[in-house]
């Protein structure tokens, strides 16, 4: 069985406020997280990662258009790590 972090978890690890990992979710940047019965978001290694990869795109100065774009890439298997 795979670990799951809550979001507040998330927040913390990956720097992201939870309003920010909601908002990536809406817009695509993320895909959307599994949920428990009670409707808490439940997220994943894989979900970690790429907020890590989101993180070094806005440091380098991509704009999340940039970050879109970038990510669609990567998922098509068009970017190697």
């Amino acid at each position: 069985m795979s670990t799951t972090y809550r979001i507040a978890q998330v927040a913390q690890r990956s720097g992201f406020t939870p309003a920010a990992l909601r908002y990536y979710e809406d817009i695509g940047l993320v895909a959307p997280a599994s949920r428990t019965d009670a409707g808490y978001r439940l997220y994943d290694e894989t979900s970690l990662e790429r907020l890590r990869f989101i993180a070094r795109a806005k440091q380098l100065g991509c704009s999340l258009d940039e970050i879109a774009d970038l990510v669609t890439a990567w998922d098509g298997g068009r970017c190697a790590p």
